[in-house]
């Protein structure tokens, strides 16, 4: 919800062309995080139950200094698409690097109370500063954005900072080459798959930006927000599973968790789908202005794609928590494939509607390889993946145990 508000609250202020900005700037700092998330990602989350948590963060905080170092060389030899807001980007990275090494050593921990109320902390804070500087001091442009963006980021480092502290030792334990090793060897190949799967997700922005210009791809941005806004409950649902699946060597216990959860993450994402689908154009334009009419229409092509995303979520944690990284490297490499193909050949001449298309069947390709895995893997049958009563129980187990973390 507060990503939707932040969103109408963009879309309004900037239009189209400064929400499509917003989303270069927002998708080149996530490319500064594929660099850091080596480490500081699922690696932190893995090495916590098995790792000194104080080498853990000097490791993780180690990484993040080469990180920005390697960035800053790669900015010199290729410039960013927005190379006016490049200086930003950079110190923005850095900060969400930091938090996100914070929040990874809490996942680890099963922490979840202390990692949703940081991450909820940043999402209100960049509100309550973008409201300041877009009403109060009438600052209604890019730069308001990026400032009020920082605050949060600071914000959000000092709480994930304060919240992690009390749970580390009390005598320094500084990192050794090994664990570098360990934590690179296991972030490489997630890195892979993160990577494949950054351009899966958004080649088509640079696509549209090409194709169609900056305006495209702020209509695009609003439609895939809206529609990605539904993946709430699987990534939620996601963050939880890898933590706990992460910590327990028991891959008959992991697979049983996934399927349950995917079966209750697929009830959940349809009735959203179809009752975000069956809203009105006149609510989209009300809500977020003129400029996004086709709204609508890019939510109808991304609709298939969306449910097929959610699912997916849980299977690839499935796989990145029992250690098998090659698997969604696989199926995020086979995703990229049928990007390209289907990017460079629909939104040249359909546009919007090409790149709604595009990224459905790129999302639909990684789910049905996970599936096909995960039967291959498990010896699951087919009755596995109807909703049972056991189900139920076992979920409500579940539940139990994540509310005491």
């Amino acid at each position: 919800m507060l990503s939707i508000a932040l969103l109408v609250l963009n879309s309004n202020v900037l239009g189209s062309e400064g929400l499509g900005t917003i989303g270069i700037i927002v998708l080149e700092i996530t490319i500064y995080l594929l660099i850091s998330n080596v480490v500081c990602g699922g690696s932190l989350v893995y090495f916590t139950s098995r790792k000194s948590p104080n080498a853990l963060l000097l490791a993780a905080y180690s990484w993040i200094i080469i990180s920005a170092a390697f960035y800053y060389l790669l900015l010199l030899l290729i410039p960013p698409l927005d190379s006016e807001h490049s200086t930003a980007i950079l110190v923005l990275g850095f900060l969400q690097s930091a938090i996100g090494a914070n929040l990874s050593l809490l996942a680890g921990q099963q922490r979840f109370k202390a990692f949703n109320f940081v991450a909820m902390i940043q999402a209100v804070m960049q509100i309550i500063a973008l409201c300041i500087f877009y009403f109060a001091l009438q600052d209604q442009s890019i730069h308001a954005f990026i400032q009020s963006t920082f605050i949060a980021y600071c914000l959000a480092f000092i709480l994930s900072l304060a919240r992690l502290i009390p749970t580390l030792e009390k005598q320094h334990v500084w990192p050794k080459i090994g664990l570098f090793k360990e934590l690179i060897h296991y972030g490489f190949y997630l890195q892979i798959a993160n990577i494949t799967q950054l351009l899966n997700y958004r080649l088509n922005y640079f696509l549209l930006d090409y194709f169609s210009g900056r305006a495209s791809v702020g209509k695009f941005m609003a439609g895939v927000q809206l529609s990605e806004g539904l993946l709430l409950p699987s990534k939620s649902i996601g963050a939880v599973q890898y933590a706990k699946i992460s910590s327990q060597n028991s891959k008959r216990k992991a697979a049983r968790l996934s399927v349950t959860l995917l079966k209750f993450v697929f009830l959940l994402t349809l009735p959203l789908v179809i009752l975000l689908m069956l809203i009105p154009e006149v609510v989209y334009t009300n809500l977020l202005g003129a400029d996004f009419k086709e709204t609508p229409l890019v939510i109808s092509f991304m609709s298939l794609g969306i449910i097929a995303l959610a699912c997916e979520v849980i299977l690839s944690r499935y796989f990145a928590g029992t250690g098998q990284q090659k698997v969604n490297a696989t199926s995020s490499s086979i995703g990229l494939v049928v990007t390209i193909i289907a990017g460079f050949s629909l939104i040249p001449t359909l546009g919007l509607i090409g790149a709604a298309a595009c990224a459905s069947l790129s999302y639909l390709s990684i789910f049905l390889f996970l599936f096909y895995k995960i039967i291959q893997n498990t010896n699951l049958q087919a009755s596995d993946f109807r909703l049972q009563k056991k189900d139920f129980t076992y979920l409500q187990r579940v539940i139990r145990k994540v509310r005491k973390s």
